[in-house]
């Protein structure tokens, strides 16, 4: 499954790896066209005073979504490959969430390890592309151990 892939690093760090996108024919033998792309390719997530910052928010990600030749559902997804991890220390990855816009088709959600969480869902063609902001948030904690965090995000635009 093509996916663009995220890294956690830092104390609270992201790094975006290349993106691609997965399209499964139709019974008439055309398929979709679709395009995903994440910009700029990193975002971290200042360090914070727990009592004054209870959650830290990360520069915003556009995220581009165009599809083409598409008569049915559309769906964007992002799933975490587990939690944060530093050496033996993890920070729960239902830590991590977002608000998204414009909505529709973006919406808002919190990452998951087991469950692919909805981005941004759609109908029919998205031509020219659908550019939505995505401001990630950490909820920031005395508990988490000093670290360099990391995780890999994947995202899937799909129209099956």
């Amino acid at each position: 499954m093509p996916a663009a892939r995220v890294v956690l690093l830092g104390a609270m760090a992201v790094a975006l790896l290349p993106v691609a996108a997965h399209a499964q024919g139709r019974g008439g033998g055309t398929n979709p066209q679709l395009d995903l792309s994440i910009t700029p390719a990193s975002i971290t997530f200042a360090s914070a005073d727990p009592d004054v910052s209870p959650t830290v928010a990360a520069a915003p990600v556009v995220v581009s979504v165009r599809v083409r030749q598409n008569g049915g559902n559309w769906t964007l997804t992002v799933l975490a490959g587990g939690d944060l991890i530093a050496g033996p220390s993890t920070v729960d990855i239902t830590n991590v969430s977002w608000t998204a816009t414009p909505a529709p088709p973006y919406q808002n959600g919190t990452l998951s390890k087991t469950v692919a969480q909805r981005l941004a869902s759609g109908t029919g063609d998205v031509n020219p592309a659908a550019n939505g902001s995505v401001t990630f948030r950490l909820a920031n904690s005395w508990l988490y151990s000093a670290g360099s965090y990391t995780q890999i995000l994947v995202f899937t635009l799909s129209a099956p």
